[in-house]
């Protein structure tokens, strides 16, 4: 039996700045990678440095969709503009564990990740300059 539980909001928080994204749920990798093309369109369409991903509620990352944010997905990202990434920590054990392992995997000199407990710190952290862009 497949899980319809999923949804992913997508949407640009022009106070932060920065594109978000609310994920909720199971998502099979065909939706999974849906939802993420979506993000990325936001990104390049608001030419956003910056992104909030709240993932507190999504349920899993299956492993092979791990690997093709690595591979795939943030460079893109990253080519369009990105270059501050925030996440609201899953409440699902396995599922913090798969994000902080993304993150692990990312290059700090191109994409600096942030893991918080709240939107609200989240937020905070995108709105201080980055250093490295002054």
């Amino acid at each position: 039996m497949q899980r319809t539980d999923f949804s992913c909001t997508v949407g640009y928080d022009v106070d932060v700045p920065c594109v978000f994204m609310t994920w909720k749920g199971y998502a099979t990798t065909p939706l999974f990678r849906e939802a993420n093309a979506r993000v990325l369109a936001c990104l390049a369409e608001h030419r956003a440095t910056r992104l909030l991903g709240d993932v507190a509620d999504f349920v899993l990352i299956a492993a092979e969709d791990q690997d093709w944010l690595n591979t795939e997905w943030i460079p893109r990202a990253v080519a369009a503009g990105l270059r501050r990434a925030a996440i609201v920590q899953p409440t699902f054990y396995f599922n913090r564990v798969a994000v902080e392992n993304v993150g692990r995997r990312t290059d700090p000199e191109r994409l600096s990740v942030g893991f918080f407990d709240t939107a609200e710190a989240a937020r905070a952290w995108l709105r201080v300059a980055d250093p490295a862009s002054t």
